[in-house]
Parts: structure tokens; C-alpha cells; sequence
């Protein structure tokens, strides 16, 4: 097949991504594969890095777990559940790869610092974290520390562990990878009631919201001149148990379109592997590409905000507020 000019590769690219549909579905990464540039991830590459992966005992965090061990690297593997967790480990170690359970709720600050402790204990440098923990909720939950729980596990925590590991390593953390999700492109995030303490309970929104803030985040850290290298990713829409269980009918409606695990998880291996001086700082990415982070009026967080967003998390996860 004759390789694609750049222009009319860019040209189907946009196009893919306008619809939305076609983009996030299993159909935007196999036509964007076809394309061509898709650049293969060299088996070995990580040979001798450390990459640690939270909500790493199914859907994409066990996938990316996987390919990145596959790829050489000792993974260590972060879960709430034990069992699952042991089993995760076990069969990863059945097909080569170097991994080891770490049971944590990374929402749980207090569990969060101790496997910092344990990961500083272990290592001297790791390479990547990728953030890819997280769910939805039926019913609001608070942390033993009083956060609302989907907005720990999926800010406040990742947030911690990231500040903890570069500045508590011996030779710090490389890089850090968060996953967002699509539904952050049709939230804004209230600052006034980030625990939803005063709306209507909503755990989709909640969700979102949550996702939304994560490229807030990530973008104002950057802003900053942050250490490590951070980015965001939007895996496309992907066939895992968290879609089935929180999203049914999303799910038995887009089923047959759905993305298989490793092909949402693509983007995350794929960032946390490639060489740092070809990834955007703070940048959020689809499909191996950098992407706009607003669709819908009015979701947009002004810069302003996006400071004090950062302010209230670090607050919210005792970290001295940087400037």
C-alpha cells in the first residue's frame, strides 16, 4: 500500500475527529492505523523501566499494564481489590512479564502514602505512572479523609502520588500519564461544589466533571513549569467492565463500535513509552495525536480558575501550594 502524503493524512485525521463517533469508536483507530506513520512500539524499549499503573486489575489498566510489560518494563500494578489483583499479577508473570501487586485505593490518601513509601522503598527512578483508576458510583461516598470519592480517586489522588513520587524518588519520576474520558468535552467543573455536597446526586456527571478536571490539571502544572512531564489521554470508547456495568444502555446501543481494551489502550502505552522530546507538555491526546480540549460552550476553565482548581486539590491533598 502506498504510504499517505502528510496533508491528506491530517485531512482524514480532522475529519475522523468531527464525527465523534466514528473517532472514538474501534473505526477511528483502525482507519487512523491504516494512515500510516502509526509508528510500531519496539519490543524491549522499556527494558529496565519502571511504570506504575493504577486501576491496573482490569479493562484498560490491565491492558496497559500488559503491553507495557511486554515491552520490557517491571510493571507494578495498583488495585483496590485483592483478589483480582493477585490474579492480575499472576497472569501477567504467566506470559514474562515482571509485575507486583500493590493493593491500594488510590483514593485513600493515607493508603496513597504508604505505597509511596513503599514504591521510594523499591525504586530509585520510575519511569511513568499512568493514572487510569477510577468508576462511577451509584451514590455519593466520601474518603476516610472526607472527599467525595470519585473526585479522589480520580484527582486528588493521582495528583498526590505524582507530586510524591518526583519529589520523594531518588532520581524522580520520568513522566506521568492521566486517562480522561469523552464525556469531559460536555462538563464545566463548579468550583464552588467539587464534592457535590449541595446538587443532585449524578454519578455520570460526577464522572465527567472529574475528567474534566484532570485536563485542567494536568495543563495548569505545565503552565507552571511542573516537573515531570505530564499529558492527558481520551482512549476512545472501549469495551471494559466499568462501561458495562455503570453505562448499560450506553453500551448496548455503541457495543458492536466499542474499542477493544488494547485498542484503548493504544494511546496510553504509547505515551507513556514514546520519547519525551516528541510529546506536547500538558497536552491532551487521541489516538496518538494532540487534540482540542473543548467541543461544547461553556465547559472551557478560565485561567484563573484552572490556578485555583489546582490550589483547592493540592490543598485538599496536603501538598504545599506551589508559586
Amino acid at each position: 500500500m502506498t504510504e499517505l502524503a502528510p496533508a491528506v493524512r491530517r485531512g482524514v485525521d480532522a475529519a475522523l475527529e468531527a464525527t465523534v463517533v466514528a473517532s472514538f469508536t474501534k473505526i477511528g483507530i483502525g482507519v487512523r492505523q491504516r494512515l500510516g506513520g502509526w509508528e510500531a512500539l519496539r519490543p524491549g524499549s522499556l527494558e529496565g523501566e519502571v511504570v506504575v499503573v493504577t486501576g491496573a486489575t482490569s479493562g484498560l489498566g490491565r491492558a496497559t499494564a500488559e503491553a507495557l510489560g511486554v515491552l520490557g518494563a517491571t510493571v507494578e500494578l495498583v488495585g483496590r481489590n485483592q483478589e483480582r489483583g493477585a490474579a492480575a499479577e499472576r497472569e501477567l508473570s504467566d506470559v514474562g512479564v515482571v509485575a507486583r501487586f500493590r493493593p491500594t485505593d488510590v483514593g485513600d490518601l493515607g493508603a496513597l502514602r504508604a505505597l509511596v513509601g513503599e514504591l521510594v522503598e523499591s525504586h530509585r527512578r520510575i519511569h511513568a505512572v499512568v493514572h487510569a483508576a477510577g468508576g462511577i458510583t451509584k451514590q455519593r461516598q466520601e474518603t476516610a479523609q472526607g472527599n467525595e470519592s470519585i473526585w479522589a480517586s480520580m484527582v486528588v489522588g493521582p495528583r498526590l502520588l505524582t507530586r510524591r513520587l518526583t519529589e520523594d524518588l531518588a532520581d524522580g519520576l520520568g513522566r506521568a500519564v492521566w486517562v480522561t474520558s469523552g464525556g469531559m468535552y460536555l462538563q464545566a467543573v463548579d468550583l464552588d461544589d467539587l464534592g457535590w455536597q449541595r446538587r443532585e446526586w449524578n454519578g455520570v456527571r460526577v464522572y465527567a466533571q472529574a475528567k474534566r478536571a484532570q485536563v485542567d490539571v494536568v495543563a495548569e502544572a505545565t503552565s507552571q513549569g511542573e516537573e515531570p512531564l505530564q499529558v492527558v489521554v481520551h482512549p476512545g470508547w472501549a469495551a471494559t467492565p466499568g462501561v458495562t456495568d455503570s453505562l448499560p444502555g450506553f453500551d448496548k446501543v455503541m457495543g458492536p463500535l466499542l474499542r477493544s481494551p488494547a485498542q484503548g489502550a493504544d494511546s496510553l502505552v504509547w505515551l507513556a513509552a514514546a520519547d519525551a522530546d516528541h510529546l506536547v507538555p500538558g497536552a491532551l491526546y487521541h489516538d496518538r495525536r494532540v487534540r482540542g480540549t473543548n467541543r461544547w460552550p461553556k465547559t472551557a476553565t478560565s485561567p484563573a480558575d484552572r490556578r485555583r482548581l489546582v490550589e483547592v486539590v493540592d490543598a485538599q491533598a496536603g501538598l504545599p501550594v506551589q508559586g
